[in-house]
Order: C-alpha cells, then structure tokens, then sequence
C-alpha cells in the first residue's frame, strides 16, 4: 500500500515554538555540562564534595579528623559549634565583616544573612577551592540555588548557616561568586591560628 500524499492545502499539526526548542537545547546542554564537571571532578565539588544533605543548617560532618582535605577541615553539625558568627552580605560587594579569626580545631557556625537586593553566597575555602567553585558558578545561570558542604546561596533577605569545623592554621577565605561579585572584591579572609 502507498502513503499518500499530503494535501498542501491541509493543515498538520502546530509547530513546535522555537522558544521551546531553545528552551530544551539549553537544559540538555546545561544537563551534559553537569555531567561532564561531575566526571571531570571525580563526582566532586568543594571539600570532601557534597557530604551534606543540602540543608546547609543540618550539614553531615566530613570526616572524623577536621584536619583532612588538606588541613582546611569541613562542615559539621551545628550541635558542635563552640561559636556563632554573624555574617552579612551586601549589595556593595562586600561582606560584613570583611575578616575573621578562629582558633585551629574550633568549629564556628556562620549565620549568614542578605541584606541586599540581589542574590549573594557564602562559599568558604582555601584559594584552589574558591577557583573551583568560581569555574563551576562559571557553569550555572545566576542566582542558581546551590547549597553545598562550604557554600550557601542567598536569596534577598534570607539567612542561612553553615558550620565549620577548621583545620590547621592558615589563611582561608569566604566569598561570593554570582557573577562578577567576587572579582568587584566579594570576599573575606579567615585566620586559622
């Protein structure tokens, strides 16, 4: 039997918007680079890579010695804190305060909140990690939610923690990297001693 021929004359069925085809292309596209940086990093990202249940209030400790994943030590339950740091982002590009000083071995949790209009994150690590959190943001639409083990993202006026246990003494920082934030000088330093 022979198909027959359709009628020029006769409507098929609407086509497909090109919005949604963008649409679509741009979250497959969005999905495979996902998937690419989490085979690329092993399945990681920031330190001892997503250990926490993504409530970055009730955080799963890393590992049993804070003074692994090269000394910079990792998320803890908030139970443990010995301290409680107010942080507050700002739409200036800066936090408040713009420094910190902790004892090495002592867990802090940050009580982090944004004043500001515009979303802010709280992202805490040593230089090699804030440039690989930097690359991955690099990777995501702004504003994007994604509460990690060292990082939260705020929404405008919302307050979130995150608890840290600290490692040996060295200079650690905290920044934000929505777009351009870090770079208009977005970040603080950490004193471990």
């Amino acid at each position: 039997m022979i198909d027959p021929v359709p009628d020029p004359a006769t409507p098929g069925p609407p086509a497909t918007p090109r919005w949604v085809k963008a649409l679509g292309l741009a979250a497959i596209v969005a999905v495979l680079l996902v998937v690419v940086v989490m085979l690329v990093a092993g399945g990681e990202h920031g330190p001892a890579r997503h250990t926490g249940s993504g409530d970055a209030g009730a955080q799963t400790p890393v590992a049993s010695d804070p003074m692994t994943a090269g000394g910079v030590g990792g998320p803890t339950d908030a139970a443990e804190a010995a301290r409680t740091v107010e942080v507050t982002t700002l739409d200036t590009m800066t936090f408040e305060p713009s420094s910190i000083e902790v004892s090495a071995g002592q867990t802090v949790t940050f009580r982090v909140t944004n004043t500001g209009q515009a979303v802010h994150e709280f992202t805490l690590g040593d230089t090699a990690m804030q440039q690989e959190h930097a690359v991955a943001m690099a990777h995501m639409p702004d504003g994007t939610a994604h509460d990690l083990p060292n990082s939260i993202t705020l929404q405008p006026g919302e307050t979130k923690q995150l608890t840290w246990r600290f490692g040996h003494a060295r200079t650690l920082e905290y920044g934000c990297h929505e777009a351009g934030h870090y770079a208009s000088g977005m970040h603080g330093q950490i004193t471990v001693g």
